[in-house]
């Protein structure tokens, strides 16, 4: 299956951002588990063809992978909302193409509850345990994974079987979760509807679910391109490069806000990716960067990504 014209979008920039922790590379393709299938995705150009361990009707599922990748969205436009100085404008030249999944809520929600105070490749192996202990076993061309866990097999996971996963405190917080949502208290599907801070007032209502977890919720699920997850990153990044002083995370979330607008979500996204690449990120040259305006917003010019 072949998704074409997927102009202003690398999937390598997309899968690789540490938004998601079911994605793997092997040579030239992606291979992931989403909403309990794996898929296999490559890209060629402006073209990404796509495998399914399942079977797929084609019109349904094409629809449904451009809103997963964010395909659907000009982010050219937010990009170039969001191009304020010479710093923002390098990240975006480098990582052009990058997109916000918007991923399955309740895995979203469970995997960010589990991502509390540690590292991808732990939170990875946790996620990888709990699937393979509670999901199903799926298979695709020889490649093996297991779907995420519903809410109904992590409500009823003793903690010794939790436990047993790598989850550590996080347990209570997971089965507790679990619970929230079997039973309606925590309401998955209206919260879809809500607009960003009610729905990240009723995902702190839960017990465990912070500020920071809550805005990357609403982030990579829910859409809300408003959310800035602040974590400890984050905060270095706006403390070294706009703020030049240690800030509290309302000071960081109201200067990020004002200056970014709406698309924080996006600025951020694009900001984290690329200290992450780029060593140096914040040496005399790079600060220089902060205080040149960009007169010419970035434009549509790179519709072939790597």
């Amino acid at each position: 299956m072949q998704i074409q014209n997927t102009t202003d979008f690398s999937l390598k920039y997309t899968l690789e951002s540490g938004q998601s922790f079911r994605w793997n590379r092997i040579d030239n393709a992606y291979y992931g588990v989403v909403e309990g299938r794996i898929l296999k995705i490559t890209q060629e150009g402006t073209t990404l063809c796509v495998e399914s361990s399942t079977d797929e009707d084609e019109i349904r599922f094409v629809s449904y992978l451009r809103h997963y990748l964010d395909i659907g969205r000009d982010v050219p436009k937010i990009l170039a909302e969001v191009n304020n100085d010479a710093y923002m404008h390098r990240a975006i030249e480098k990582l052009w193409g990058m997109r916000i999944l918007n991923q399955e809520l309740w895995e979203t929600l469970a995997s960010f509850i589990l991502s509390q105070n540690n590292n991808v490749s732990r939170i990875r192996g946790i996620i990888r345990r709990l699937s393979e202990r509670f999901g199903e076993h799926l298979t695709l061309a020889g490649y093996v994974d297991y779907s995420f866990p519903s809410p109904d097999a992590l409500a009823t996971a003793t903690n010794e079987e939790l436990l047993a996963c790598g989850t550590g405190y996080r347990a209570t917080y997971l089965r507790d979760t679990a619970q929230a949502v079997v039973s309606g208290k925590l309401p998955l599907t209206a919260m879809k509807q809500m607009p960003y801070s009610e729905a990240k007032q009723e995902l702190m209502r839960q017990n465990g679910i912070g500020e920071k977890v809550a805005d990357c919720i609403c982030l990579f699920s829910l859409g809300h391109l408003a959310a800035l997850p602040i974590d400890v990153w984050i905060k270095r990044i706006f403390e070294t490069l706009y703020l030049r002083r240690r800030a509290t995370h309302r000071e960081i979330r109201e200067f990020a806000h004002s200056y970014f607008g709406d698309s924080v979500g996006y600025a951020q996204q694009y900001l984290f990716h690329y200290v992450h690449e780029c060593s140096n990120w914040a040496d005399a040259e790079h600060l220089s960067l902060i205080e040149t305006r960009v007169p010419i917003a970035v434009g549509n010019s790179k519709s072939t990504t790597k």
